[in-house]
């Protein structure tokens, strides 16, 4: 669990008490109660509280949100040095100042508000917390790095070596691709390179011609070996319309 910083309760309580005793100092003035000029007295100790409230004072831990227009009265503060800082000061003072409010109906709703703001900051001085300006501090000018000059650069970025491939290009349904050898010498980049030959396309006619010629020749039969043993036929007899031809020829 975090410390409770009781300065920053101390210090809203204080604002709202000076408001309070402001407000009933000035219907004190205004209704002419009795003892009225504790009216007068109660404004102007509500305008001194407001001024010392007013700047917050820094925290320890997290960031400090600022009031508006809070630096010229953290000044003022800051020059009153151990009377603006130490919180048991505070107490004391807000103890005197709330004797005379109590003396007037109206401005006693007032003083009650100054008596809790001042026990308040006697706990946060117990707790040993004190009153730090904020906003006020100096900028540290010796952790920034300036820049005198921006010269351009002198070498070229580094650039990988080695094969570089290009995507493919797609020429008329053909697919080529690229590829350009830098680690090798101009000689073998001169080279002819061997042309690509296409590959014959098999039609029907083909591809049946080949399967006849890888297929496995059978031996002949035993018959065909032996030619005495077949059958002879006669030669065919020449027909009456050959033998008219043959007569006309000579």
């Amino acid at each position: 669990m975090s410390q409770i910083e009781w300065a920053m309760w101390a210090n809203e309580q204080a604002l709202t008490s000076s408001y309070v005793l402001l407000v009933g100092s000035i219907v004190c003035i205004t209704g002419l109660f009795s003892n009225w000029q504790f009216g007068i007295y109660g404004v102007i100790a509500s305008l001194f509280v407001i001024m010392i409230e007013w700047p917050r004072s820094k925290r320890k831990k997290g960031s400090t949100v600022e009031r508006q227009f809070q630096r010229p009265f953290a000044i003022i503060v800051n020059k009153l040095g151990l009377l603006g800082r130490n919180y048991f000061v505070r107490f004391v003072a807000y103890l005197l100042l709330c004797i005379p409010c109590c003396f007037t109906l109206a401005t006693l709703m007032g003083g009650l508000c100054l008596v809790i703001t001042g026990a308040i900051y006697l706990l946060a001085a117990m707790k040993g917390e004190e009153w730090s300006a904020t906003g006020l501090e100096k900028p540290d000018s010796s952790n920034k790095k300036r820049v005198k000059s921006l010269h351009p650069p002198k070498k070229p970025p580094p650039r990988q070596t080695g094969q570089s491939e290009e995507p493919a290009v797609n020429t008329d349904g053909i697919t080529m691709e690229i590829v350009e050898e830098a680690s090798q010498p101009a000689q073998a980049s001169a080279r002819p390179r061997p042309v690509p030959t296409a590959k014959p396309s098999l039609t029907p006619q083909t591809a049946s011609t080949n399967a006849a010629i890888s297929r496995p020749t059978r031996p002949p039969p035993a018959s065909s070996q032996n030619p005495a043993s077949r059958p002879t036929r006669p030669p065919p007899r020449p027909s009456a319309n050959a033998a008219e031809g043959i007569q006309d020829t000579s």
